[in-house]
């Protein structure tokens, strides 16, 4: 049965009362500690926006990357997923996030030059291009606008980004008082030109614990699903750890690992599970529960039927390692409740949010 206070209200996250929320909650089948959060699965576009822009909206979204996490609410998470398209306004940026180009007459923007992130191009390293938290131009260049007014601006950051935050530091912090800590898990998917399949971002570790990094890092890197019948194979799939992306706002945020607040980002290759060029959805598998891991018999190389087995078992051992992760992220701990002490300052850190 569903904690009653598994609830998200209008009021509770800075909307009117009644006020339809910008995006959908989903409480768990129990209450445990983890939250899910999908930031850019949103396709939808406010009417009061005026016309729906002429752009593919899949193309400039972590397109149906929340699929892959089919039992999240029955292991026991509580999950939010946007409404709303990131050319409305992009969750995972922080609210100033903007620059005078855009909101001429903002009267304090903060625009970031970039995440940090950077991807190598042949022999080099590029900066992944920071956009802001409301996008000027769609992925591909197509304008979107050509300024916004600080008024305008101010009403999509309170109608459609902050609800969305307070909702977030809301569940987090009804999980730190009822188990002593929480852990978030923020969901994306990023293009396969970035090469790799998983990239763990824990902002060089400063947005969880160690302990919340190592057991994520178990999960991913396949280290528990890999033995099947007692015999130890080759894991399909490969981690990286805050390269090339360390975790956006909403990890950066969040994240109080001293307040046994644990924020991890978890971005996947699209190219696992679609076709990148026409959007095509590949059918996701249901994950593996039946034992340790999924049996996986040897895929030779070299044919067109060899390659589509290969990438169906890919496909399966993300859907299993996704799977596993959330079970294990979901599974009370009783040693990550131990108080931390906030090593700038010396003292124990406050509550995220009040309840």
């Amino acid at each position: 049965m569903v904690d009653e206070r598994e609830r998200l209200e209008a009021e509770s996250v800075g909307l009117a009362a009644g006020a339809e929320l910008p995006f959908e909650f989903r409480p768990g089948s129990r209450v445990s500690p983890l939250v899910v959060s999908f930031p850019h699965v949103g396709l939808e576009w406010p009417a009061e926006l005026g016309p729906r822009p002429q752009v593919s909206f899949p193309r400039n979204a972590d397109y149906a990357v929340d699929r892959l996490y089919p039992r999240a609410e029955q292991l026991g998470a509580a999950t939010i997923r946007a409404r709303y398209s990131r050319l409305v306004v992009d969750l995972n940026r922080a609210g100033d996030d903007i620059g005078l180009e855009v909101v001429p007459d903002h009267p304090a923007p903060r625009p970031r030059a970039s995440l940090g992130a950077s991807i190598q191009v042949g022999e080099s390293r590029r900066k992944i291009r920071n956009r802001g938290v409301v996008w000027r131009t769609a992925v591909g260049g197509t304008p979107l606008f050509a300024t916004l007014s600080y008024r305008d601006f101010h009403r999509r950051i309170e109608r459609y980004h902050a609800p969305y935050h307070r909702a977030l530091a809301k569940l987090l912090e009804r999980r730190r008082q009822r188990f002593g800590y929480a852990i978030l898990l923020d969901a994306h998917s990023m293009p396969g030109s970035v090469g790799g399949d998983l990239v763990l971002g824990t902002r060089g570790g400063r947005s969880c614990g160690e302990a919340v990094r190592e057991l994520a890092i178990a999960a991913l890197d396949g280290r528990s699903l890999r033995t099947c019948n007692g015999r130890r194979g080759t894991w399909p799939l490969r981690l990286a750890v805050d390269d090339p992306y360390q975790g956006g706002e909403i990890v950066a945020a969040l994240g109080q690992p001293q307040a046994q607040i644990h924020a991890i980002q978890l971005e996947v290759s699209r190219a696992l599970y679609l076709d990148e060029y026409d959007l095509e959805l590949a059918p996701v598998p249901p994950p593996y529960t039946d034992g340790p891991a999924r049996p996986r018999g040897r895929v030779a190389s070299g044919s067109r039927a060899a390659q589509a087995r290969l990438a169906r078992r890919r496909l399966e051992a993300l859907v299993d390692t996704i799977d596993h992760l959330v079970r294990e992220l979901s599974r009370e701990r009783p040693s990550l409740a131990e108080p931390g002490v906030d090593p700038e300052s010396g003292s124990e850190r406050g509550p995220l949010c009040a309840e």
